[in-house]
Order: structure tokens, then C-alpha cells, then sequence
């Protein structure tokens, strides 16, 4: 933040992490390509047949290198080359089933082994599950997990998000020694702060419960506000808000847990950020390259009763947008201004100077965003050609979607 432009007002298209994803990697609104849910990307009508941020630059001439959680369907045609595929672990492993972190109470722990689950990575040597099943870790994809090795901070397995880390800064040292590599365009996806939020002891030393700041909470605030049913039942983010306080003696102590937890994870991530950043400064490459640091979505810390991503509100729609660009961003600039994540791929167009057009074929779409360069430059009183207004859409599970019957919110500077 310190060394580039931070939008204090970025807001993604979709606030849940499939659909966001295929949006702003493809510069797409969800209603022009009606990919508003997890139908693969690759195979809509209208992204398939449009360039991602990547192919945009491939065909372009850069290489293209990426690891971990980028799309949430896996692209490998988008790749020159591609390091370690999504790794949603570590998991308490019971020799039959992945559990939550044995420390969560019930009936949050119930949620499952993603969205229940959330504590330090230590030694669950003799630890066992209430039917006497002894307990380990493993961490994995869908299809595919392994035993992780955990006796403490110091004598561990690494976790994926460190495994991604350490092979960017490997691509990345290796550019700045080869005179002769093409420009190079590389995303690095961190899973944390996803759920299961499990990261190192250290982490959550750092966050002491009794230090943790609350979220302001006004009573009965969701009574006058839209609260539409979600994707998953009714409303996945108020069941879970229920099942969190229901498992603690107050409310406060519940949330200080589950913060604590999400700001632990924040912060392990911000230190292979870090890494990465050194890694480029001792490259030679970092006068010639430009840096963003963004997420998919937010997510409510028990403001109006919800805990989750996919709401329209605030807590769900902001992400963290950063963009370091040589020669054009002032240091520790912060712009109020409203941005969408869907300005992403038009910037990168503008201050790489990226030629062609981004459809494949007639029935791709155009860019729905507009350069941000004008706020990169004067991030406090630069104009720009784009809306006032950052537009985001709601998942709604459905065989297929009406754009017209969809919820939408509106975020100018101001106002929701």
C-alpha cells in the first residue's frame, strides 16, 4: 500500500469466489455472460469464446506463469506454465473423512471441514475425535490430498499457500537471471483468508483474543435492509452467524474467535506477499513491473447477523485492490473513489499497451470496464471516463439465469 495507488472503494462483481473470478479475469459482467454461478467458465457461451487476462497477454507475447487459486475452474490452456493446482487444506483427517479443527465447539463445527473449520496448525499427535478415532492432518484438492506432517511452527510440512509462494519466488528469481525472457505476466493465487481458516501458531499469537476489535453491530440491523435467500438455503451467512454464537457462552466471544482466526490468516498471507516483493526488488525486475494485490470477495463479520460471503452488502462486495505501476503510481496513494474489479483487464490493457481484440470469435463480448490509469496517476482529483458507480450482482443458484430477475447492488463514493 505504501509503495502504489489502494482503491478504498473496490468492489467486485459477484461476491462469491467462482463466478467473481470468471468476471474479472475475463473483464465480463456476469449479465452479459450470465456465468452468475459454478457452471465452468470455460465451457460459457460467451467467456469461452472471449480472452482471459492471461490469454490477452499470451497473445501478446508474454508468457504466462500462474500457481495456485486463480480461476476456480482450472484453465491450463491460459498457462505457458503453471506451478500447483488449488489446495483448500489443511484438514483434520480422521482416517475416513476430513473434520473441522478439533478445537471448534458445536454446532458450528457441524458446518463441515471448509466453512466450520478454523484454528492454529499444531501437532494433533494424540489428539482423537469423541469416538476415539485418532486424528492428523492432510491438505488437497477435490481430487486429490496428502498426509501434512505438523510437530510445530518450526517442524512442519509447508502449507500449499507456502508452497505457491516459494515457486513464485523461484519464476521470479529465475527472470531476473535469464537477459533473454520474453515480459512475463504471473498471478499468484493465495487460498487464506478462504475457509478453513488454519494457519500457523504464530498467527494467531500475534491476534490475542482479548485485543480483538469487534465490528460495530447495530441491533435489529438486518430488519430494515434487503437480505434476499442466498445460494444455499435460506441464507448461508445467517445460519452460520447462529451456529457461531450458538457455540460460544456471548456473541462477542464468538466473533473475537472466528476474527481472530480470519485476521490470522490475513497475515500469513501478507507475509509471502512480502517474499514476493523481496523476490522481485533482488530480481532487477521491479522498476519494470506492475503489482496488484486484490481477493474475489469479501465477507460479514456478524454485521446484520450474517457470517459469509455472497450478501450485497459492504462486508461481502469491498476487496482489496492495490495496483503498483513504475513511472505512473504515486507512492501511498488512496483513492475514495468507486472502482469495480471489472476496470482490471482495461487498465492492464492501457499501461502494458496490449493490442488486438479480446473477443475470440463473434460471440464473445467486449470489455465491460474502463482504465483506471487516471486514478493511478491523481488517485484524489484524476477523472475518469468509467461510472460513478460500482455495480455487483448476486449468486442465486439456478439451472439458468435471467439477468432481469437477478439482485443487484449499487456503490457510489457515498451511498449503497
Amino acid at each position: 500500500m505504501k509503495s502504489g495507488v489502494s482503491f478504498m472503494q473496490a468492489h467486485c462483481t459477484i461476491p462469491i469466489c467462482g463466478p467473481s473470478r470468471a468476471s474479472f479475469l475475463t473483464g465480463i459482467y456476469p449479465h452479459h455472460s450470465r456465468n452468475f454461478g459454478f457452471d465452468r467458465w470455460d465451457q460459457n457461451p460467451v467467456l469461452q469464446n472471449s480472452r482471459s487476462i492471461m490469454g490477452h497477454f499470451k497473445a501478446n507475447g508474454y508468457q504466462t506463469l500462474g500457481t495456485g487459486k486463480i480461476f476456480h475452474h482450472f484453465g491450463n490452456k491460459e498457462w505457458t506454465t503453471f506451478g500447483h493446482l488449488s489446495d483448500y487444506g489443511p484438514f483434520p483427517f480422521d482416517g475416513e473423512k476430513d473434520l473441522a479443527h478439533p478445537d471448534v465447539p458445536r454446532p458450528f463445527a457441524d458446518i463441515g471441514p471448509i466453512d466450520g473449520s478454523y484454528g492454529p496448525l499444531v501437532d494433533l499427535t494424540g489428539r482423537k475425535t469423541a469416538d476415539g478415532k485418532p486424528l492428523s492432518w492432510r491438505t488437497g484438492n477435490w481430487k486429490k490430498k496428502r498426509a501434512l506432517r505438523v510437530r510445530n511452527d518450526s517442524d512442519r510440512d509447508p502449507t500449499a499457500d507456502e508452497i505457491n509462494g516459494a515457486w513464485a519466488v523461484e519464476q521470479l528469481t529465475r527472470l531476473g537471471k535469464d537477459p533473454d525472457a520474453k515480459p512475463f505476466f504471473m498471478a499468484v493465487g493465495f487460498i487464506r483468508p478462504h475457509t478453513p481458516l488454519i494457519v500457523p501458531q504464530r498467527y494467531f499469537d500475534a491476534f490475542p483474543i482479548d485485543q480483538i476489535e469487534l465490528p460495530d453491530i447495530q441491533a435489529d440491523d438486518v430488519k430494515d435492509t434487503y437480505n434476499p435467500p442466498g445460494a444455499e438455503g435460506p441464507n448461508k451467512g445467517s445460519q452460520m452467524y447462529t451456529d457461531l454464537t450458538r457455540s460460544y457462552p456471548d456473541r462477542d466471544t464468538a466473533l473475537r474467535h472466528f476474527i481472530q482466526a480470519y485476521l490470522a490468516s490475513v497475515a500469513s498471507v501478507d507475509d509471502l506477499v512480502g517474499d514476493l516483493l523481496d523476490a522481485l526488488d533482488e530480481s532487477g525486475l521491479a522498476d519494470n513491473t506492475i503489482v496488484i494485490l486484490t481477493s474475489d470477495h469479501g465477507w460479514g463479520m456478524g454485521e446484520k447477523d450474517f457470517l459469509y460471503k455472497n450478501s450485497l452488502w459492504q462486508e461481502s462486495t469491498r476487496v482489496p485492490f492495490i495496483v503498483r505501476a513504475p513511472g505512473v503510481t504515486p507512492a501511498n496513494g488512496k483513492s475514495q473513489h468507486a472502482v469495480s474489479q471489472i476496470d482490471l483487464f482495461p487498465t492492464l490493457i492501457d499501461l502494458c499497451g496490449l493490442k488486438g481484440d479480446t473477443r475470440k470469435t463473434q460471440h464473445g463480448h467486449k470489455l465491460d470496464g474502463f482504465s483506471l490509469r487516471p486514478l493511478l496517476e491523481d488517485p484524489k482529483d484524476g477523472t475518469w471516463d468509467g461510472p460513478e458507480e460500482a455495480l455487483t450482482a448476486q449468486y442465486k443458484w439456478a439451472p439458468s439465469y435471467d439477468p432481469a430477475k437477478q439482485a443487484y447492488a449499487l456503490r457510489s463514493a457515498d451511498w449503497r
